[in-house]
């Protein structure tokens, strides 16, 4: 499954009711918000030195659960997925299914997802000495992540959402210049664009 070794599996599902009782605190509108975005989440396989005695313990990290999620649609909220990591305090990595495609996921300072893909042919990536090396592998793998070694794993991430950031102000000046009738005011904000990509080049 997933090219996952076969004594790594597990088989051991969730039930959403069960979450929901242990965790009294959820408000309506955050189960309702998982309700409404997952039909099953199941544990399929843990990943650690007795399952992959090949891969020495990291320092912080021990092992990995990985935990697929059935998706009732694939235009789920994000928070779903967030809110499911915060309340099972492990290092889970997330393989989220809907219909024939799948994605993976994995919460890192953010939430990390990798593109759509038929389900049959997902693979997950692992690679390293420790499973330290392995969870940032993963991290980096899944959330397309900069190889940038003279950065921490932390920074780079810090880095990628920052330029996200500025495209995105980059598309909304964009389409604001579109509806600018003032030639002055389309001026400004080039202007104001072109600041952000000159800025965006310093980051390269």
């Amino acid at each position: 499954m997933y090219a996952l070794p076969q004594n790594t599996l597990l088989k051991k599902q969730i039930a959403k009711t069960v979450i929901f009782n242990k965790f009294p605190s959820l408000t309506t509108a955050q189960r309702q918000r998982i309700d409404a975005d997952i039909s099953r989440i199941d544990i399929i396989a843990c990943l650690s030195q007795s399952t992959l005695p090949a891969i020495a313990k990291g320092q912080s990290v021990k092992e990995i659960f990985v935990m697929a999620i059935s998706l009732k649609t694939n235009n789920y909220h994000k928070d779903s997925i967030t809110l499911l990591a915060r309340l099972i305090p492990q290092h889970i990595l997330f393989v989220l299914s809907f219909e024939e495609q799948a994605q993976l996921a994995i919460i890192h300072e953010g939430l990390h997802t990798s593109d759509w893909n038929v389900k049959d042919e997902l693979r997950i990536p692992l690679s390293g000495l420790n499973f330290d090396a392995l969870w940032e592998h993963l991290v980096v793998t899944i959330g397309d992540i900069s190889l940038n070694t003279e950065q921490t794993l932390d920074e780079r991430i810090q880095n990628k959402q920052e330029k996200e950031r500025i495209l995105k102000e980059i598309e909304q000046l964009e389409r604001r210049i579109d509806k600018e009738k003032s030639l002055g005011k389309q001026m400004q904000l080039r202007s104001q664009i072109n600041q952000r990509k000159k800025y965006l080049e310093t980051k390269e």
